[in-house]
């Protein structure tokens, strides 16, 4: 055996950390950024994206890491025609390869670790069959196997959908054909984000895959309000008056805004939306706001402090989503300690005690829903909340070093970190 580096931080095994888009950033974004510090504690690591985003950017140069893109930044193919020809998985690699010294890189890394997304299992076309490589696949492709993205903001077809499954035939079976491949590689280990998701894996695609759940950061989402988090606040334009309650997600009926505006009918609660989407379906959720008499807010281009203090000063953070693999809000909610109420499907059953850190609430009982909003009101349950919300992030393994010690597991099963050092 053969000492691959000297001394110290060099003797580090390398590792590749890539995800095809950072932009815009969403859950799987900011659960992947607040995980690389901690990876960078354990190997010498380098990024690689085909779009990067700006807080992406500040992180690599902050830690001196290298970060590999291409010369212009990959625009994702939208619309049905490119959903039907699977371009976003099929077309991505001749961007991945295009990256200038990206080809390189990978034959030198001892390892990489790959999240999934729009476009980002392209690059496994330029990865060896030898290299150990772990897949955070957090989801089976939704948009393939499921109805749900193909409704619009009020949850009506965009299209008959007996010819939305016929169109997507061919995409179907080239998603099959590239996931059996991975599962076929024995040196490729892939973890789903939750055991709803790792559920939906087996009964999509046949396989079991190990489970990785998000992390999320006690200094970023903190007990208490920082003063930054304070000044942030300030700078949010049209503050809501209370009481309200916060969602997050895109303007769109994945995300369950329309059905949360629907719910809010006569509760005297309004609802502030954190999100991006269309001026078409933001207007369309207006007049539904309008016509059921709830007050309603939406905030598109919020930094993390101003979420965090809109989070913060809400009644509680909730969410009907559809489906939603493991939902990244539920435990920033109980990590700064605001009740959580959620609709009881999905990821959510992985993060939430229903009664004990928060609520899981049926979708169509509004009684319910209106009850639990009154009880996050109550000092004394948001208090206990609090304290086993807190508890369940600690009893989940929930924060970045852990996360990163299971990444390094998936990878190099079996091997402890001196041995990664002397080979």
């Amino acid at each position: 055996m053969q000492t691959r580096l000297a001394v110290g931080a060099e003797s580090k095994p390398s590792l590749l950390v890539a995800k095809g888009c950072f932009e815009p950033m969403g859950g799987a974004e900011r659960d992947l950024i607040r995980v690389i510090p901690a990876l960078c504690e354990r190997f010498r690591v380098t990024v690689a994206t085909l779009r990067p985003s700006e807080d992406l950017e500040e992180l690599c140069s902050d830690l001196s890491i290298d970060l590999l893109q291409p010369k212009e930044p990959w625009i994702v193919p939208r619309g049905i025609l490119n959903e039907i020809l699977h371009r976003k998985q099929r077309g991505s690699f001749q961007q991945w390869a295009s990256i200038p010294g990206i080809e390189e890189r990978i034959s030198d890394v001892d390892g990489v670790h790959l999240v999934s997304g729009d476009g980002s299992l392209g690059i496994l076309r330029l990865i060896d069959s030898s290299k150990s490589v772990h897949v955070h696949y957090l989801e089976p492709d939704r948009g393939l196997y499921e109805d749900v993205l193909h409704l619009d903001v009020r949850g009506r077809p965009k299209r008959p959908l007996f010819l939305t499954h016929i169109a997507l035939f061919f995409a179907r079976f080239s998603d099959r054909r590239m996931v059996k491949k991975m599962t076929s590689s024995p040196n490729i280990v892939i973890s789903a984000n939750s055991t709803y998701s790792a559920e939906k894996f087996l009964s999509t695609y046949g396989f079991e895959a190990g489970v990785i759940r998000p992390n999320v950061s006690s200094k970023e989402f903190a007990k208490k309000e920082t003063d930054r988090e304070e000044g942030a606040w300030k700078e949010v334009e049209d503050l809501p008056e209370p009481p309200w309650v916060v969602t997050i997600g895109g303007f769109n009926w994945v995300k369950g805004i329309w059905e949360c505006i629907s719910m809010l009918e006569g509760s005297e609660v309004g609802l502030a939306i954190i999100g991006r989407g269309s001026d078409e379906d933001l207007y369309a959720l207006k007049e539904h706001a309008k016509n059921c008499d709830v007050e309603l807010w939406a905030f598109s281009d919020l930094d993390l402090n101003q979420l965090i203090a809109t989070m913060r000063r809400s009644r509680a953070v909730i969410s009907m989503a559809h489906g939603e693999p493991f939902g990244l809000t539920a435990i920033e909610a109980l990590s700064i300690g605001v009740p959580a109420l959620f609709v009881d499907e999905g990821g959510f059953r992985d993060s939430i005690v229903d009664g004990v850190c928060g609520r899981l609430l049926p979708r169509d009982d509004t009684t319910a829903w209106h009850l639990a909003i009154e009880e996050a009101a109550d000092p004394e349950v948001v208090d206990r909340w609090k304290v086993a919300g807190r508890a369940r992030i600690s009893e989940l393994e929930l924060d970045p070093q852990t996360q990163a010690d299971f990444i390094r597991e998936a990878i190099f099963p079996n091997r402890s970190p001196l041995q990664l050092e002397e080979e």
